[in-house]
C-alpha cells in the first residue's frame, strides 16, 4: 500500500480555465434549440435546472445552461470522492481488519482482551464467513478462554456515524447505515417473517444469525391485511414486531440498521467462538474514540510489513484492491462505501478519519489537482446523502475532463467504474443510440436528480456532460428528461 503525495505535476488544460469553459449563464452552444427545451416549460416551473456539455475531442462547449450554479448532487458526490481516492490512495490500496489479543496467552487462556480492529472495509463479514476464519485463529492458536473482553474497535476513523447535513428521516435506513471503522453485512440485519396457521404466532428470522437482537413477536397470522410494525425502544437491543399477517402470502422483510456496528461485529464474533468451545469470561465492548496511536502503527506496518502489524496478532483479513471495489461503489450507488473510502482519506492525508478531514483532503484535490475553485463546489461527505454538499455542473465537467487525460492509473479504474448503458445501467436508454456508447453516474434524491459522464457520438467525438436538477416533483421525468438528452448526444454529428 502506498500513500500518494498532497499534490503533483498537473496537465496544463486539467488547471488551466480553456474557453470552453468559460462562465455563461444563458442557454447556449450549437445544441442549445435542441435541449433548451426539456429543462423549461410548465412541468418543470418550480425546479432548478443546471447542465454543461463539453468535447474532449475538439475543447469546445457544445450546450451550457446555468452551469455555474451550485446545485445538490446528490450520488455525483461520488465521483469526487471516487477521484480523489484513486489519485491519494491509489488502485491497489486495501483496507485491514485484525484481530490480536492485547495480554500474555498461559495455559490455553489470554489474559486480556480480544481485540477485532477494523480500518473501514465495507466489504467485510457481509456474512459471518468472514468472521468465521478469524473465531478459528484462536482456536489454532490454542486459546479456549478469554479472561478479558471481545472488543469490537473501531479507533480507526473515530467515533462519527452519520454525516453533517444528513437528514434525521434518513438514519434508519439502509441507504444511511453508520460508517464506522468496524462493521458486517454492512451494518443492516435483515428480517424476514413467515405466517403460520391461522391465529399463531409467524415465524421470525434473522440475518446475519444474532442473539445481539432480542426479537419481541407480537405479530398474529390472521385472515387480514398484513400489517407489521417494527419498534426499537430505549434498550436498542431489542426489536419488537407488532400487527398481523396474511396466512398465504410470502415472507414479509424489512431490514434494521444497526446502531452500534463496532459492538455488532464484536457479539458476532464472540458467537462463532463460543459455538467453538471458547469461553469468554468478560463482556462484548466496543471502542470508537479516535486513536491515532494503533493507526500510525498499522500505517507503520503498510509502509514495510513486518511480521504482525500488532503484538499478540492472531488473524488478518485485506480487502480488494481499491480500484475493484469503486467499481461496485458507483455502480451500486453504495452511500456507505463511499463515507468509509471519503474518511479514509482523510485519515490517510488529514490525520483523522473524520467527516471534515475527508471533506478538507477532498477539497483540496479539487483545487489543486483537478482546478476546481472552491467556490464551485461544497464538501461534506463523500456520499451525497448532505443537504450540505453543492456542486456547479462546471465543476463536474472539469473532473471529467482530468481524468479524461489522468495517469493510467487514475483514469482506468475511474473510467471502468461508470456503468454503461445497457450494462449496470438498468433499463434506461436501452435501444437508444446510447446504448453501449454512454457510461455515466446517476445521482437521486427526494427533490433532485443528476447524471453525469461521458457518450460517444455518432459523429466519433466524446463529450462530458453533467446534468443537474433541483426541487422537482418526478424523479422519473427528471430521467426520463436526462435521458432524452443523452439519446439525442449519442446520435449527435456535428454540422448536422
Amino acid at each position: 500500500m502506498r500513500f500518494r503525495r498532497w499534490a503533483r505535476g498537473l496537465a496544463a488544460l486539467a488547471v488551466a480555465a480553456p474557453a470552453a469553459l468559460e462562465a455563461q449563464s444563458r442557454p447556449s452552444g450549437v445544441l442549445a434549440p435542441a435541449i433548451t427545451p426539456l429543462f423549461e416549460g410548465r412541468a418543470w416551473r418550480d425546479a432548478d435546472w443546471g447542465a454543461l456539455v463539453l468535447s474532449l475531442t475538439r475543447g469546445d462547449t457544445v450546450f451550457s445552461y446555468h452551469a455555474d450554479s451550485r446545485f445538490r448532487p446528490a450520488s455525483n458526490a461520488k465521483l469526487f470522492t471516487t477521484a480523489a481516492a484513486l489519485h491519494y490512495l491509489g488502485p491497489d490500496f486495501r483496507f485491514e481488519t485484525v484481530l490480536f489479543g492485547d495480554g500474555p496467552v498461559r495455559s490455553h487462556t489470554l489474559h486480556g482482551n480480544l481485540v477485532l480492529y477494523g480500518t473501514g472495509d465495507p466489504t467485510f463479514g457481509l456474512d459471518t464467513v468472514d468472521l468465521a476464519p478469524f473465531a478459528d485463529s484462536v482456536v489454532l492458536a490454542g486459546i479456549n478462554t478469554v479472561a478479558g473482553d471481545v472488543v469490537g474497535d473501531a479507533s480507526y476513523l473515530g467515533s462519527e456515524l452519520t454525516g453533517p447535513g444528513w437528514s434525521p428521516d434518513n438514519l434508519d435506513q439502509g441507504y444511511a447505515a453508520p460508517p464506522s471503522a468496524l462493521g458486517v453485512a454492512e451494518n443492516v440485519v435483515h428480517i424476514a417473517v413467515r405466517p403460520g396457521r391461522p391465529g399463531t404466532r409467524p415465524t421470525i428470522t434473522v440475518d446475519p444469525p444474532t442473539d445481539y437482537y432480542a426479537i419481541r413477536n407480537l405479530v398474529r397470522t390472521r385472515w387480514r391485511r398484513t400489517r407489521i410494525r417494527v419498534e426499537r425502544g430505549p434498550a436498542d437491543s431489542v426489536v419488537t414486531l407488532r400487527g398481523s399477517i396474511w396466512p398465504r402470502r410470502g415472507p414479509w422483510r424489512t431490514d434494521i440498521v444497526v446502531r452500534h456496528p463496532a459492538r455488532f461485529a464484536a457479539a458476532l464474533l464472540r458467537q462463532l467462538l463460543e459455538a467453538r468451545g471458547v469461553t469468554v469470561v468478560g463482556r462484548t465492548v466496543a471502542v470508537t474514540a479516535d486513536s491515532t496511536g494503533r493507526a500510525r502503527r498499522l500505517r507503520d506496518w503498510n509502509h514495510a510489513p513486518g511480521s504482525a502489524p500488532f503484538p499478540g496478532t492472531l488473524a488478518l483479513r485485506e480487502s480488494g484492491g481499491l480500484g475493484a471495489l469503486i467499481t461496485t461503489m458507483i455502480h451500486r450507488s453504495d452511500n456507505l462505501s463511499a463515507e468509509l473510502v471519503f474518511r479514509s482519506i482523510g485519515r490517510a492525508l488529514g490525520g483523522a478519519g473524520t467527516f471534515a478531514s475527508g471533506a478538507n483532503a477532498v477539497t483540496q484535490f479539487l483545487a489543486t489537482a483537478v482546478g476546481i475553485p472552491p467556490a464551485s463546489v461544497r464538501i461534506a461527505d463523500g456520499s451525497g446523502l448532505s443537504r450540505q454538499d453543492e456542486a456547479s455542473p462546471r465543476a463536474l465537467i472539469r473532473l471529467l475532463a482530468y481524468e479524461w487525460r489522468a495517469a493510467p492509473d487514475e483514469q482506468a479504474p475511474f473510467w471502468h467504474s461508470l456503468p454503461t448503458v445497457g450494462d449496470g445501467f438498468g433499463r434506461r436508454m436501452v435501444g437508444t443510440a446510447a446504448d453501449g456508447r454512454l457510461r455515466a453516474k446517476t445521482g437521486t434524491l427526494k427533490n433532485a436528480s443528476a447524471l453525469t459522464g461521458y457518450v460517444t457520438t455518432d459523429g466519433g467525438e466524446v463529450l462530458a456532460f453533467s446534468i443537474i436538477v433541483n426541487h422537482i416533483r418526478s424523479i422519473r421525468a427528471a430521467q426520463h428528461a436526462e435521458d432524452q438528452v443523452g439519446e439525442l448526444l449519442a446520435r449527435w454529428q456535428r454540422g448536422t
